[in-house]
């Protein structure tokens, strides 16, 4: 049964992160999701259902369009990777429990954020909006009797980063903001763990960023992507970090 569930959870992250691509592309472009179908951006040819198949059909075509030969860039077939990973790391975090059918919306959500970050240095209200709404009923759903702590956690994550963005005007977005209420919503006082990591690896990313030349101290570097990130640690080991850390306390 173990096995039938992480490889549905992979296949089922292939296909999801196949739609997946047409959200990050679309939504900020603020197009339909439904129409027209899939197509070539270059040369609009719809594409075909086999040519549609998620990174086996990349790999067929070598990356590139059937019908006019342009190149189709290797995100497609890495976000589809990438959520069926973490669909599949879902699964082993959460086995048959519905919490999995949570963990894969939260995650879902999270690629989206981090690619249109990437792209256009912008976290969209009409995605992490409704999302922390849905992710809020769904964690009381889930264990009512921790509703305050799901409140708490979200609007505390979302008071920090306000309060760094406003004494650091430029170094944080309010896009941030809302994307830490979400992270809080759904993972509780688990958000520590994801903020902490959030924080660390941003700033290694940053500082290695800025030895290697490649930015500079005037540059923007999106942040969404590292909260990203870090929701996903915190999502999946965040209770066994918290409990090392207490315990590590206690014995202090």
């Amino acid at each position: 049964m173990d096995v039938l569930l992480y490889s549905g959870s992979f296949l089922l992250g292939l296909v999801i992160g196949s739609f997946l691509n047409v959200v990050i592309h679309r939504v900020p472009l603020r197009q339909s999701l439904v129409r027209p179908g899939s197509h070539c951006p270059h040369c609009a040819h719809s594409i075909r259902w086999y040519d549609n198949i998620p990174v086996l059909s990349w790999l067929i075509l070598r990356g590139r369009c059937r019908d006019c030969g342009a190149q189709i860039g290797i995100r497609y077939p890495l976000v589809e990777v990438l959520t069926a990973a973490l669909f599949t790391l879902g699964a082993l975090a959460a086995g048959w429990e519905l919490r999995l059918l949570l963990l894969w919306g939260f995650f879902a959500v999270l690629v989206v954020v981090t690619f249109i970050d990437i792209d256009h240095m912008l976290i969209l209200n009409r995605v992490v909006i409704p999302a922390g709404a849905l992710g809020l009923a769904a964690s009381i759903a889930l264990v009512p009797s921790r509703w305050w702590e799901y409140l708490i956690s979200g609007c505390g994550a979302a008071l920090f980063l306000f309060l760094i963005a406003l004494l650091w005007p430029g170094g944080m977005g309010l896009g941030d903001v809302k994307l830490a209420l979400l992270l809080g919503f759904v993972l509780g006082a688990k958000v520590i763990v994801a903020m902490f990591a959030a924080f660390l690896l941003g700033g290694v990313v940053g500082i290695s960023l800025l030895a290697g030349g490649r930015r500079s101290r005037k540059d923007k570097i999106p942040f969404g992507p590292f909260l990203a990130l870090g929701g996903i640690i915190g999502s999946l080991v965040g209770d066994h970090i918290l409990v090392w850390y207490v315990g590590l306390i206690g014995w202090v």
